[in-house]
C-alpha cells in the first residue's frame, strides 16, 4: 500500500483542541454581541412601553403584481413575516447553506475512494503479483520467474528514481520503463482516454507536469538518482499527460530508460499474470528465489484499502452526524425564535378562527422557503467545498479525485430535508397549547 489511515497519531492533539476551543469561543462571542448590541442600546423607560406594530413595507414580490396576485392568503402573510425578518431569513438560510454543503462533502468522500479504487485496482492493473529485484538483472532472467508452474505471464518493468527539471523548477518522480506493448498495466490520460507507450518520449505523471508548468512537446531533463554509480541526464521530449490516481509514476519506454543509463536489457523487476488456483504456489516459489526483495499481491493491497475504507465509513458517518445536526440546530432556533415573537398574533388568528394546523402551515411556509432555497444552493456550495477538501488532503503520493455522484446530491438533499422537517415540527407543538387569553391580555 502506498498509504494507510491510521487510527491515532501521537495521541490526543491538545493543539487541534485548542484550535477547536478558540475558534467556537470566538464565533459564539462575536454572535452574542451581534445579537445583543441592539438591546444594549434600549432606553429602560422606553423597553417597559407595549411593542408597538413593527412597521410594515412591501416585500419585493408585491412589485410583480402578476405573481403576488396568484398567492394565496397564508403565502402572502408568510412571505411578509420574512420580510420583516430578513436578518434572520439570511443567517437560516446560510446556515443550511452550510449544513447541506457539508453533506455533500461527507458523502463525496465514499465517491472519490471508490472511484480511485476501481480506476486504479480493476482498470489500470491487471497483473497478480509485482515483484523488484534487490538490483537491476538483465531481462533473460525472467526466464526463471516464467517457468514456475502457475506464472500465466510476465512483462518486465524498470523503475528508476529521478528528478525531472525544466526552467530552472525541479520535481523528483519514478520513471517506469514498461514494454511498448505492455498488457498488464493500463495507462490513461487526463480525461481517462488510454495511452499507449511511445517508443520514444515521455507519458510525465499529471502531478508532476503540474508543478513543472509543462505541457506536450516541451522537453524535460531526467537526472537519476540511484544511489549508486553517476547520475545519468537526458533531455526527454514529452508525448502524453498521464494521470495517476496512486503513485507518482511517469512513463518510458524500457529500451529508453536503459538508453539513459547507457545499458541495455536490465529490468528491476516483473508484473505477474497467474493461475488464480495456483495462487499460493507461486507466492511460495517467489519467496524461495534470491534476489527477489519485493512481492506485491494485488490481492492483498486491495484487501488491505478495503479495511482502511472501513475506517473511513465511520469518519463519513461522524461528518453527516454533526451536518445533519447542524441543519436541524438552525431551523429549529429559527422556528422556535419565529414563533415567539409572533405568539400573540398566532393567538389572534386562533380567535379569528384560524384552526392550530393552518396556523401551522403558516409557519411551515417559511420552513419551507429555507429548505427550497437552502437545498438548491448548498448542493453547489457543496461541490466547492469538495474541491477543496480533496486538493487538501491530495499528497505526492496519492491524488484523491473530486468525485460526486447523481445520488450523493439526492441523499444530502433528502438527509438536509428530513433534519428540517423534523425540527420544524417539534418546534412549532407549542401552537396546540397556546393559552389565548394570557397572551392576547394587554401587556402594560
Amino acid at each position: 500500500m502506498l498509504f494507510n489511515l491510521p487510527e491515532a497519531i501521537g495521541g490526543v492533539n491538545f493543539q487541534v483542541i485548542f484550535y477547536g476551543f478558540v475558534l467556537s469561543l470566538g464565533v459564539g462571542i462575536i454572535a452574542g454581541l451581534a445579537g445583543s448590541r441592539k438591546i444594549a442600546t434600549f432606553n429602560p423607560a422606553e423597553s417597559m412601553r407595549p411593542q408597538p406594530p413593527k412597521s410594515a413595507g412591501k416585500v419585493v414580490l408585491e412589485y410583480w403584481s402578476w405573481f403576488w396576485k396568484k398567492l394565496s392568503p397564508s403565502w402572502k402573510m408568510s412571505l411578509r413575516a420574512i420580510g420583516r425578518s430578513k436578518e434572520r431569513f439570511g443567517v437560516s438560510l446560510l446556515g443550511v447553506i452550510f449544513a447541506v454543503g457539508m453533506l455533500v462533502v461527507s458523502l463525496c468522500g465514499k465517491d472519490a475512494v471508490d472511484y480511485l479504487l476501481t480506476n486504479h485496482f480493476y482498470r489500470e492493473q491487471s497483473y497478480d503479483y509485482l515483484i523488484r529485484f534487490a538490483s537491476p538483472v538483465k531481462e533473460h532472467e525472467l526466464c526463471n520467474i516464467s517457468r514456475i508452474d502457475g506464472v500465466i505471464k510476465t512483462e518486465p518493468i524498470f523503475e528508476i528514481p529521478v528528478r525531472f527539471h525544466y526552467k530552472g523548477t525541479s520535481e523528483e518522480g519514478i520513471l517506469l520503463g514498461l514494454s511498448p506493448d505492455v498488457t498488464l498495466k493500463k495507462l490513461v490520460g487526463t480525461s481517462g482516454q488510454p495511452l499507449q507507450l511511445p517508443q520514444e518520449g515521455i507519458l510525465i505523471n499529471e502531478r508532476a507536469a503540474s508543478k513543472l508548468g509543462v505541457k506536450v512537446g516541451d522537453k524535460v531533463t531526467v537526472e537519476t538518482l540511484l544511489g549508486y554509480g553517476p547520475s545519468h541526464h537526458a533531455d526527454i521530449k514529452i508525448v502524453d499527460v498521464n494521470r495517476q490516481l496512486i503513485g507518482r509514476s511517469s512513463y518510458i519506454s524500457l529500451a529508453q530508460a536503459n538508453r539513459i543509463l547507457q545499458e541495455a536489457h536490465l529490468v528491476s523487476g516483473a508484473m505477474l499474470k497467474v493461475d488464480p488456483g495456483k495462487a499460493e504456489v507461486v507466492e511460495e516459489k517467489l519467496n524461495e528465489t534470491t534476489g527477489i526483495t519485493s512481492i506485491l499481491s494485488w490481492k492483498k493491497e486491495l484487501n488491505n484499502f478495503n479495511q482502511n475504507l472501513d475506517s473511513l465509513i465511520y469518519s463519513i458517518s461522524i461528518m453527516i452526524l454533526f451536518a445533519g445536526v447542524l441543519g436541524f440546530a438552525i431551523v429549529y432556533n429559527a422556528s422556535i425564535i419565529n414563533f415567539a415573537e409572533r405568539r400573540r398574533e398566532l393567538a389572534t388568528l386562533r380567535v379569528m378562527g384560524f384552526t392550530t394546523r393552518e396556523i401551522s402551515g403558516l409557519l411551515f411556509k417559511e420552513t419551507q422557503l429555507l429548505i427550497w432555497l437552502g437545498v438548491p444552493l448548498g448542493l453547489p456550495f457543496g461541490r466547492l467545498m469538495a474541491e477543496g477538501y480533496t486538493r487538501a488532503v491530495s499528497t505526492d503520493l496519492f491524488t484523491l479525485p473530486v468525485v460526486i455522484y447523481p445520488l450523493t446530491y439526492v441523499f444530502s438533499a433528502l438527509i438536509g430535508v428530513f433534519f428540517a422537517m423534523v425540527a420544524h415540527f417539534l418546534a412549532v407543538r407549542g401552537v396546540k397549547k397556546i393559552d389565548l387569553v394570557e397572551t392576547l391580555r394587554n401587556r402594560d
